[in-house]
């Protein structure tokens, strides 16, 4: 199934001439990431900031109404953002997450909402670990849409922080090179499920070591 937040998004800019019919991916995500510790030094979930391209906002837009400031009121787009979230469950959020020796697992996203900022709208949300994560030693997270639909990228200024973190904690981020593939036609890319690990190629990767 599509995403239902990005609402029909390839077929309505294919119409408007803004994308070639076999291009992938259809929207683009500026991302930050702030890695959250409890008092005790334990990893327990990700607040996630996501700015989409102009070109996504413009098309989620229609038909909400600006205030007189000329902004979208945060109540106006809650249920935007609502849709948002409760669409990417099925993705697992769009969030991998490990430890050396095991999988972490994620609860669904709380404290979420939407706001618009220069002609583009940014989604929050904090993805709450299933159960608190010792720090000790390496923690990885891969960021990437599995039917590459949606292509991630990490913003040029602080894409990653350390909130709470025990002292020595360090964080990087990788972006791999993009991969020379051949040119695919759109129903490859129609075929593509939640379950397809084509978009891990294209995985932005957080590292996170504590001593």
């Amino acid at each position: 199934m599509r995403l239902r937040f990005v609402f029909g998004l390839a077929a309505a800019l294919s119409v408007l001439g803004a994308l070639p019919a076999l291009a992938h991916p259809h929207v683009w995500v500026s991302m930050r990431t702030q890695v959250l510790f409890d008092a005790e030094g334990n990893m327990v979930g990700l607040r996630q900031d996501w700015t989409f391209d102009e070109a996504f906002t413009a098309f989620a837009l229609q038909g909400f109404e600006k205030d007189a400031s000329g902004n979208y009121a945060k109540e106006v787009l809650a249920p935007l953002a609502e849709v948002n979230v409760t669409s990417l469950k099925e993705y697992d959020y769009f969030v991998r997450g490990k430890t050396a020796k095991a999988k972490i697992a994620f609860k669904d996203p709380v404290d979420y909402s939407l706001t618009f900022d220069k002609d583009t709208l940014t989604l929050h949300f904090t993805l709450p670990v299933a159960k608190p994560v010792p720090a000790k030693g390496a923690l990885n997270f891969d960021v990437y849409d599995p039917t590459y639909f949606v292509s991630f990228e990490f913003a040029d200024t602080d894409p990653v922080t350390l909130k709470g973190a025990p002292a020595g904690c360090t964080s990087k981020v990788e972006t791999p090179e993009q991969p020379q593939t051949m040119q695919l036609g759109e129903s490859f890319f129609s075929n593509l499920t939640s379950s397809s690990n084509y978009g891990a190629q294209y995985a932005d990767k957080i590292l996170v070591k504590c001593p």
